[in-house]
């Protein structure tokens, strides 16, 4: 530095840090960015008020925590629904909250809800995450709990997860660490965490005593006092569960305890008789029709209910035979021209449809790979059904229609609500993915045969003429659509690309299938693709047009699936 006001910026030796060019400097000069403070998550649910009996429970919780355990698994004799599961852990959560200053996270993993869909622990992961503080989540599960132990490690962080439904669903959202502790509620034992070390808690319905003390909580001793004998009926008609009392307590305003047991008595078994579960459904299902408003002349909404049951699996796989058997007595033509290689085309095709419903009941990604063999198998069955409208209308045919409807209809209600929104996926170019072209290519291929060869009659413009051409466009939208918008955006997590590559797997292979071995057979029976053949009736190249498919659909076929694997190895 020479005189003042001069600069020098010359500098010489070797610097290993920050260099900022500054005039005259008073007090300290530092480095680096903001400091940050810790996010510190808030999640436990409010404590239910007033919360009464289970204070063996309590106490036996408390002392699972004293002695150094990390997880308690809080599950209910029988699986009994409605015994406080869920209420015992949030009350005892929020009472040692103090002692975990890492922060509470709580989830609801739905796994008894017998209407919707499993929380998936991907989904839960990437919440929790959020609740932490991460701004750059991962989207494979393995990667997001891996980077959730982490953050995890060091915490005294406290973890309630509610209604879990099987250890599978559950063991990725385990904390690594010894500072943190898990209290888990589930109608099952869970006895494959049990055996790796979890406490074990389970509940049994409330005393005669502490039931009544719920009772009188809720609604004051003076009215327990004025009707005992009422109360106490009340109470066992409600099994000593503590939700069924307090749904009870909940309509007892204004109305006597007499006039309640009254209702009860009809609406539910004798005390001592059947399950405990069925006993809460009925005082729930009671509550419900107690509490509906009148139905209003003409407002048909008040009428019209979705039924339970129509979400059960049972009618799903109900509706899946009545497709099977209409589909194949529609297509008895089709497998005796293709010499019973047909036949051998459907049963791969509903082995994969079953496989992929029960699969769709399992958690995590096995469940997404069902999901994808229901909706490819779903696709076809739709264009099955409308090729044969097509070709001839006969009552056979509208009932094989109307069953993929009502199939249709029953795996969308099944699967709604549905509990992941597809997130605004990001454009990627092509230029960046060279087999974006191929697949963009292969799609619009299969889009120009198939208008370009099948039917004859798409120029006449009749109503048949146009039912076979939505036949042959919908595999295109639906499958060349989802193949394009995968190769487009930015990849999913690994749930998602399950989900695409057992679609596209289970709607293409058995076509590619059916397309080469068609070929052996000469001009008798050339499959054309999309539920369209030839018998030799018509005239023209269906051999070189099958063969042309063929291709279109492997390129397709291994296009997506190269772009899926290298996504899921760059996850």
């Amino acid at each position: 530095m020479g005189d003042e006001g001069e600069t020098n910026n010359e500098q010489s030796g070797t610097v290993n840090g920050p260099v900022a060019q500054v005039g005259a400097v008073y007090g300290g000069v530092h480095f680096g960015g903001q400091h940050q403070e810790p996010v510190v998550p808030r999640q436990l649910p409010q404590a239910v008020a007033p919360f009464t009996g289970q204070a063996d429970e309590l106490a036996a919780l408390h002392a699972v925590l004293a002695d150094s355990a990390r997880a308690v698994v809080i599950s209910a004799v029988e699986g009994t629904t409605g015994i406080g599961k869920t209420a015992l852990a949030v009350h005892w959560a929020n009472q040692v909250a103090d002692r975990f200053p890492g922060g509470q996270l709580y989830a609801d993993l739905r796994g008894s809800d017998p209407s919707g869909w499993p929380a998936r622990p991907g989904d839960v992961l990437r919440s929790f995450l959020e609740a932490l503080g991460e701004d750059r989540i991962p989207s494979d599960v393995a990667a997001q709990a891996a980077r959730y132990r982490t953050l995890l490690a060091d915490k005294p962080v406290l973890v309630v997860l509610d209604d879990v439904r099987d250890a599978e669903q559950v063991r990725p959202l385990l904390p690594g660490g010894s500072n943190s502790f898990i209290v888990l509620t589930s109608r099952n034992p869970l006895t494959g965490l049990i055996a790796e070390g979890a406490r074990s808690l389970m509940l049994d319905v409330l005393s005669a005593v502490e039931a009544r003390e719920l009772l009188v909580r809720r609604l004051g001793e003076d009215r327990l006092a004025a009707e005992p004998q009422a109360a106490d009926e009340l109470i066992e008609l409600c099994g000593r569960l503590p939700q069924a009392l307090s749904v009870v307590a909940a309509s007892a305003a204004g109305v006597p305890f007499s006039a309640l047991a009254a209702e009860l008595r009809n609406a539910v078994s004798p005390p001592g008789v059947g399950n405990l579960s069925a006993r809460m459904a009925a005082v729930l299902d009671w509550a419900r029709a107690r509490t509906a408003p009148p139905p209003v002349d003409g407002d048909w909404r008040s009428r019209v209910r979705t039924p339970v049951w129509l979400r059960s699996p049972k009618v799903l796989f109900a509706a899946a035979a009545a497709v099977a058997a209409t589909t194949l007595f529609v297509s008895t033509p089709m497998i005796a021209a293709s010499s019973f290689l047909g036949l051998g085309y459907f049963l791969i095709r509903f082995a994969m449809l079953f496989a992929g419903l029960v699969l769709m009941e399992r958690p995590s990604g096995r469940g997404a790979v069902g999901t994808g063999l229901v909706v490819a198998n779903a696709v076809y069955c739709l264009v099955d059904a409308l090729a044969s409208i097509h070709a001839e209308a006969d009552v056979w045919v509208w009932l094989e229609f109307f069953s993929v409807i009502a199939f249709t209809v029953l795996l969308v209600m099944r699967l709604a609500p549905f509990d992941v929104l597809p997130r605004r996926a990001r454009i990627v170019p092509p230029t960046r993915r060279p087999l974006a072209y191929v697949v963009v290519g292969a799609a619009a291929a299969q889009f120009i045969l198939l208008f370009a060869g099948i039917p004859h009659e798409y120029g006449s413009m009749t109503v048949l003429a146009g039912v076979g051409a939505l036949a042959a466009l919908l595999p295109v939208v639906a499958i060349g659509g989802l193949c394009a918008a995968t190769a487009l955006t930015e990849p999913g997590d690994e749930s998602q690309r399950a989900f695409v590559a057992a679609t596209v797997a289970a709607y293409l292979g058995p076509e590619l299938l059916l397309l080469l071995g068609s070929l052996l057979l000469g001009p008798r029976f050339t499959y054309l693709g999309n539920a369209f053949w030839s018998d030799g009736a018509y005239q023209g190249s269906w051999g070189t047009f099958a063969v042309a498919q063929a291709v279109a659909a492997a390129a397709l076929l291994a296009s997506t699936w190269v772009l899926l694997r290298r996504a899921a190895a760059r996850a």
